[in-house]
């Protein structure tokens, strides 16, 4: 029997918003889940301290009936506005970094639990470094988090795995499976050849020769999984993972896109992977990263 069919997809599902613009196509996605796997839903939001005094310095001017409103009610408020009514929550709201308040909620959940939140942004230094909270997040073992781009029209159809068949991207294919069955999925490998360019011939054959071993390769690694055939799709390309997985949401319409990772260090590149970095970055689709907690196997990201 596979882990997909022996374990718990999720048991909690936890809403991570900052209460800012399409955060509520993550509060819908997480409304979805929750409900789908009859689990508890969690919404929690921190109140930056930087963020409340620059409230504070616009209220100079105020009429006399002016009563100023606690900045944990106005949040929780915020947050009611952005809830699915159909899901019965549990609104988590404090005061301080959102990092600190997201890993106490974290440490008295089980490590079934779902993390879903809004894209990353690019700030100043652009996708090299991650945005400090999902990093924190994505620090700890065995955590999933969903990062939502999309409107929530539906369950995710066509999911794309993108994998170097290591431990990492088994326990994120499995994690996947077990949370959307009802999927198309394709498992995506992207290969490159060292100083391919400098052959004077024999180039293509050095790529088919590639290709064909790693889909030897992946074709193992699905059967040990239970899953080969009409199961799982199997696309192996030379190229960039990341480029190929844009691609491949252009051509197909793929609405989710998961990738493993070992999640070690501070730095984005450190914690997710250079390849995992980019799709989470870069790709036009909802995200799911997986982290594993074994060093990787087979090929180097």
């Amino acid at each position: 029997m596979t882990e997909t069919e022996t374990a718990a997809p999720v048991d909690t599902v936890l809403l991570a918003t900052d209460l800012g613009f399409r955060c509520d196509r993550a509060a819908a996605r997480a409304a979805q889940l929750a409900a789908r796997h009859g689990v508890p839903a969690i919404a929690a939001t921190a109140v930056e301290p930087g963020r409340a005094q620059a409230r504070e310095m616009l209220r100079q001017d105020v009429p006399a009936w002016y009563r100023r409103p606690s900045t944990l009610v106005q949040a929780e408020q915020r947050l009611r506005r952005q809830l699915s009514a159909d899901v019965d929550w549990t609104l988590r709201v404090a005061e301080g970094g959102a990092g600190d308040h997201l890993t106490a909620l974290l440490d008295g959940l089980d490590d079934g639990a779902l993390v879903v939140g809004g894209p990353v942004r690019e700030g100043v230094l652009g996708p090299t470094v991650l945005g400090s909270t999902v990093d924190r997040l994505l620090r700890r073992p065995d955590i999933a988090l969903l990062l939502v781009r999309g409107w929530v029209r539906s369950d995710y159809r066509r999911v794309l795995v993108a994998s170097d068949f290591s431990e990492p991207s088994r326990r994120a294919l499995c994690r996947a499976r077990a949370l959307f069955p009802d999927a198309r999925f394709t498992l995506l490998h992207g290969f490159t050849i060292p100083m391919l360019g400098l052959l004077d011939s024999g180039r293509d054959e050095a790529v088919a020769r590639g290709r064909q071993q790693l889909r030897d390769e992946g074709a193992a690694f699905l059967r040990a999984l239970g899953a080969a055939g009409e199961d799982m799709e199997l696309v192996v390309e030379y190229g960039d993972p990341a480029r190929l997985a844009q691609q491949h949401v252009e051509t197909f319409g793929t609405e989710l896109v998961v990738v493993g990772t070992h999640g070690r260090g501070a730095m984005y590149e450190l914690a997710v992977g250079s390849v995992a970095r980019r799709i989470v970055t870069g790709v036009d689709a909802d995200t799911l990263v997986v982290r594993g907690t074994r060093e990787p196997v087979g090929t180097a990201r």
